[in-house]
């Protein structure tokens, strides 16, 4: 856990887990996630609260989010029923593009598929298998197609669902390209997994800082939405909103940073 700064507005728990390459909690690139790097920019401009970080699974993350605890996680998607326990700042990265991903090997065997649904995949073709990583918000039609239609089963870290995926124990992922292709790399195997557009594929999905929603949470995202004000249009911000994203993305990141910019 990390040591505390000064303390004048109390105690901020950052909670953090492992999902590179936005946050990385071990290994030769600890730490240099972008949520991480962004955590890090947030705790040294607000100098009034002791910080702290705590790792542990995502689940638990929301489980105390609900009960009050005070809490922030860098990555949140603010969604209504999230909205119900917790704070939003206003954006401070991006998840994009998101994809279908599977083995490289088994590309052609879902581009005969024809033009990818996730729906079809989840309704007329139930045998091809996949999970969800628990309590995930990824985009909301994609959310309201597995609340409709979950799949077999869920997982709690993503580095267990690409294992699971290289091993042919599961046959597709949806996610975004920067997390797979960093799971790839990360098992030895960079061509491992192609991601492959789809039908209900968003726009891009805004990630904030989530905090308790409570009077203490409010306080603490409106002294983080001031640090935003000033921080996010430097180019040092924005190489943090573009690391890890692979070249071929980084034109639709660049055609979309005014709308992230002007986003609530």
């Amino acid at each position: 856990m990390a040591g505390p700064a000064r303390a004048e507005g109390g105690q901020v728990t950052w909670a953090v887990y492992d999902a590179a390459p936005f946050m990385m909690t071990e290994g030769e690139h600890r730490d240099t996630g972008i949520f991480d790097r962004i955590r890090q920019v947030l705790t040294a401009r607000l100098t009034g609260y002791a910080h702290s970080t705590l790792i542990v699974p995502f689940p638990r993350i929301v489980t105390s989010l609900k009960k009050g605890e005070e809490w922030c996680f860098v990555g949140g998607v603010k969604t209504p029923e999230r909205e119900g326990f917790a704070v939003f700042s206003r954006p401070v990265a991006m998840f994009y593009p998101l994809r279908i991903v599977v083995r490289a090997a088994d590309r052609d065997r879902f581009a005969a598929l024809g033009p990818l649904s996730l729906h079809d995949l989840l309704t007329a073709r139930r045998s091809l298998r996949t999970s969800v990583l628990r309590d995930r918000a990824i985009a909301p039609a994609v959310d309201a197609l597995f609340r409709q239609y979950p799949p077999g089963q869920t997982h709690s870290e993503f580095g267990e669902a690409y294992r699971m995926l290289l091993n042919d124990r599961l046959d597709y992922l949806v996610d975004f390209s920067n997390i797979a292709a960093y799971n790839a790399r990360a098992l030895g195997r960079s061509d491992a997994f192609v991601g492959l557009a789809f039908a209900e594929s968003p726009e891009p999905v805004f990630a904030r800082v989530m905090c308790a929603g409570t009077p203490w949470g409010r306080e603490v995202v409106a002294a983080i939405d001031a640090v935003l004000a000033t921080e996010r249009t430097s180019p040092a911000y924005r190489r943090i909103v573009e690391a890890w994203a692979a070249q071929d993305d980084l034109p639709r990141i660049r055609a979309v940073y005014d709308a992230f910019l002007a986003s609530d």
